[in-house]
């Protein structure tokens, strides 16, 4: 357990909003039928121990987002295997299937952002429809356990993508058609900021550095979407920031002490680095490269 555990109240809705002590905000906000490849599902759940015929299970998704509303920097851990399912029977649980890449977890908040995430679970048919999913959120490095459970409700819609999911308590969440519309808003929203970030840097980096945007540590409130100035980090916030190997963030540094210790563009990195494109690809989604 951890030094200061804070537990939300009971039975949150699905659809609803916590915010814990600590400035962090959580909230699940959809129940759907997942888009995803049902064999993989199959398989997946197979791989996770769930007995008897595939046919008989159901998979549902809920979507997550977190935000940063306190004014200090969150670091947290948020993974599938510290949230876990229980479908009618409270003694049933629903089984999280790891098929996500990308999914909330070794998580780096700034206040004012946020991260929008899905997890995937097979239950039995037979289980009913009431959903009770318990979460646990670990703050490093002050080991703070979070804990809550929120309720929603399952339709027919697990099975036939027919009909709506209604949560608890009567409210009616529409059924989208692959990731929920407010997952998609989220993520939308956290790339325009981006690119609206890259265009500030690339046209007056002064602004930029009064602004913080690419600094993992900076205390302002202008939100960049997660940037990080290549120039400024070193090769364990490179990897976790853009999702990179250790190998492929090492190589990084090891290109930027070469030319002189700072990056004039990405270009230079990817030739520098010798990045493959999917490495590339990952960078330019987050980089900036400011002259300093």
């Amino acid at each position: 357990m951890g030094k200061h555990d804070e537990t939300a109240p009971d039975l949150l809705k699905i659809g609803d909003a916590y915010t814990f002590g600590c400035g962090l905000k959580l909230s699940f906000t959809n129940i759907q039928a997942p888009d995803l490849d049902e064999k993989a599902l199959k398989r997946a759940a197979k791989d996770e121990g769930m007995g008897g015929s595939m046919d008989s299970l159901n998979f549902f998704q809920v979507d997550a987002v977190v935000e940063n509303v306190g004014s200090k920097k969150l670091k947290f851990d948020l993974h599938y295997q510290y949230h876990y399912a229980r479908v009618g029977d409270p003694a049933r649980q629903a089984t999280g299937l790891e098929l996500l890449d990308g999914a909330l977890f070794d998580v780096v908040l700034h206040p004012g952002r946020r991260l929008a995430g899905y997890f995937v679970f097979a239950s039995k048919k037979k289980w009913g429809d009431r959903v009770e999913l318990d979460s646990m959120i670990y703050l490093d490095p002050s080991h703070t356990t979070l804990s809550s459970v929120w309720v929603g409700r399952l339709s027919s819609a697990v099975r036939s993508n027919a009909a709506p999911f209604t949560a608890a308590h009567g409210a009616t969440v529409s059924q989208p058609v692959s990731m929920s519309a407010a997952t998609v808003a989220a993520v939308q929203a956290e790339m325009r900021k981006r690119d609206e970030g890259k265009r500030i840097a690339l046209e007056n980096p002064r602004l930029a550095l009064e602004l913080g945007i690419g600094d993992p540590n900076r205390n302002v409130e202008f939100d960049d979407g997660g940037l990080i100035d290549i120039n400024g980090v070193e090769a364990e916030t490179l990897s976790r920031a853009f999702r990179l190997s250790a190998d492929a963030a090492s190589r990084i540094v090891g290109a930027r002490a070469r030319v002189g210790g700072v990056f004039s563009n990405v270009e230079e990195i990817v030739l520098y680095a010798e990045l493959s494109p999917r490495e590339e690809q990952l960078l330019r989604e987050r980089a900036v490269v400011l002259p300093w």
